[in-house]
């Protein structure tokens, strides 16, 4: 997964280093989630110097934690990530006890499944993001629409889809598989077909926010999946986008601060941890993503604007966060990749 908040750039694929390894506290992060607005309050509070290691993707996050675990004190890896890191033994259990402000999560985050082992508790949840279906008005798609209408062929050329493979899951939603991180051989392969029968519709396969804010806003495409950023620009841009949601139902991730194995001795830990779970830090933190986070008090912190956005897209509303379909690890993940990369390929 990439991720691009509303006031961050494209990012970088490659290893970025923000200050100095001797800090107290040693973040492997997404960009964003260590910027100074929240991370300078926090160190005078605390006296903990932060140092941030940032990558681009949850397969980077897998690949530095099995190498070099012990660099880093807390890493942040999405839903679909978290537990591979604990079955790799390089993360270590939180005691939520020490963690009071996650007393006021919104019941998702409460010990969600992909953040649970064993009866222990892997990771803090931090952000998170539902996958938004959007279309312009002259796609005349109803704001209740199947996901069939990516089928349409009267949406030819016209269609964007995010190149990652949630759109194989979003494709395995439209057939009716209950559990689409967990489709068996037959499942995948019916999965990748009718994906395929939509590939010449797209116009484009999207791979930034940014990317994708320039294909809606000029009019060259008028069907896509996207972020809740690429509403909010729509909307900063004055350009008309209405939002779908399916009956089949729609992905949702979300991030969680979790615990290097051996590093939870250290006191900044903690203490970073409460903080970065308490409204005004995570009101701080949307400023800079744009993103929803795990405590819903966190909305009575926002400016007046980012508070209407947030409402709008529901993202204060529990019973919404728990009607997705969040993503969990794939068993089969070098499958799916395989599967969505030959989608691409032959079209």
């Amino acid at each position: 997964m990439m991720k691009t908040g509303t006031a961050l750039s494209a990012f970088a694929a490659s290893l970025l280093l923000s200050t100095a390894a001797s800090a107290d506290l040693s973040l492997l992060t997404w960009e964003g989630y260590a910027d100074d607005s929240f991370v300078g309050p926090f160190t005078e509070a605390t006296g903990c110097e932060v140092s941030a290691t940032y990558v681009g993707s949850g397969d980077e996050f897998v690949a530095k934690m099995a190498s070099a675990h012990t660099t880093y004190d807390l890493v942040s890896p999405a839903s679909d990530i978290a537990l591979r890191l604990a079955d790799l033994g390089v993360v270590e259990p939180v005691d939520m006890s020490r963690v009071p402000h996650a007393a006021d999560f919104a019941p998702a985050f409460r010990n969600p499944a992909w953040l649970t082992r064993d009866g222990e508790v892997y990771g803090v949840p931090y952000t998170f993001g539902i996958i938004r279906v959007i279309a312009t008005p002259d796609a005349a798609v109803s704001a209740d629409a199947s996901l069939e209408v990516f089928w349409d062929p009267a949406h030819k050329g016209q269609v964007a889809l995010w190149d990652d493979i949630e759109s194989l899951y979003m494709a395995a939603r439209y057939l009716g598989y209950d559990d689409v991180y967990n489709l068996n051989e037959m499942q995948l392969a019916a999965t990748q077909e009718a994906l395929s029968k939509v590939m010449p519709s797209v116009r484009k396969l999207w791979f930034s926010a940014g990317e994708l804010d320039n294909l809606i806003q000029s009019g060259e495409v008028k069907l896509t999946n996207a972020w809740e950023t690429n509403l909010i620009n729509a909307w900063n841009a004055g350009t008309e986008v209405v939002e779908v949601i399916p009956p089949q139902g729609r992905g949702a991730w979300s991030d969680a601060w979790m615990i290097s194995d051996g590093a939870g001795d250290n006191d900044c830990v903690y203490q970073w941890l409460d903080y970065v779970s308490s409204p005004k830090a995570q009101a701080l933190g949307n400023a800079v993503t744009g993103f929803g986070y795990s405590n819903p008090k966190m909305v009575a912190e926002l400016d007046e604007q980012s508070r209407t956005y947030m409402q709008r897209l529901g993202m204060d509303n529990p019973d919404i966060l728990m009607a997705v379909d969040w993503w969990q690890p794939v068993p089969k993940r070098p499958a799916y990749l395989q599967a969505w990369n030959q989608v691409k390929a032959a079209n």
